[in-house]
């Protein structure tokens, strides 16, 4: 399944997307594995040297052409911002006028800054990520030989919620998109019910007292349901047919 099917006359929904983020996971799996592969046989050069650097990502451009990787291949545009010189692009047909690396300038569009800013107004993101930093503020100040699995794991679906959210909101809500929009928030309902998981197996645990587990579980327990209320709102809006 390709990005390319995003254009569709048909406007997905929410089963269709999610087995495209499936499978969109496996490809960014073997896409990092393989960057991770290159990366432990060639370290990066420091930037500072630029024909060195240069070098470097034209045998990294040649590395994913021979492992049979093309751009195409992934629906994260992000990986690829970078514009190359003209004689590199010439170089490489598959992967023309694109890296691996993000330009200090790379958000300046202002429709980019317009998105962010409206996801910055969505209630739901903030409770979210005002969550995941209580969260994260708790656990680094516990001690390093107190934090077990699942501790980790908990910070992890806890983090996520708002990602989740997030690469939803920037997928959209006009009809189109809505079935995406509805896939990652369902995939961060997940996150967030296995927060709650988690956070009762923690309960007993050495280093969590009533008042923060209390606190925890209420913050956890509101984000879930108020999300699985959105899930339906989004869902609601696909069904009726409405931007």
């Amino acid at each position: 399944m390709s990005a390319d099917s995003f254009f569709d006359d048909e406007a997905w929904d929410e089963e269709r997307w999610e087995a495209f983020l499936r499978d969109n996971d496996k490809r960014v799996d073997r896409y990092m594995d393989l960057i991770f592969q290159f990366m432990h046989d060639h370290p990066r050069p420091e930037a500072a040297d630029p024909s060195a650097f240069d070098a470097w990502k034209a045998a990294l451009r040649s590395f994913l052409r021979d492992k049979g990787w093309r751009r195409e291949d992934i629906s994260l545009p992000f990986l690829w911002l970078e514009e190359e010189h003209a004689e590199d692009a010439a170089e490489d047909d598959a992967l023309e006028d694109d890296a691996l690396f993000f330009e200090d300038d790379a958000f300046e569009d202002d429709a980019f800054e317009d998105d962010f800013d409206d996801l910055e107004r969505l209630p739901l993101y903030r409770r979210a990520l005002d969550f995941a930093d209580e969260v994260m503020d708790w656990a680094e100040a516990l001690a390093g030989g107190e934090k077990d699995s699942t501790l980790v794991h908990f910070c992890l679906h806890a983090g996520q919620v708002a990602a989740n959210i997030a690469r939803g909101h920037g997928i959209g809500r006009e009809r189109d998109a809505l079935g995406g929009n509805i896939a990652c928030a369902k995939r961060g309902l997940a996150d967030a019910n296995a927060a709650l998981d988690l956070l009762r197996q923690m309960k007993r645990a050495s280093y969590m007292d009533a008042a923060t587990y209390r606190r925890l579980y209420e913050h956890a327990f509101e984000l879930r349901n108020q999300l699985g209320l959105y899930v339906q709102e989004l869902r609601d809006q696909f069904n009726l047919g409405i931007d």
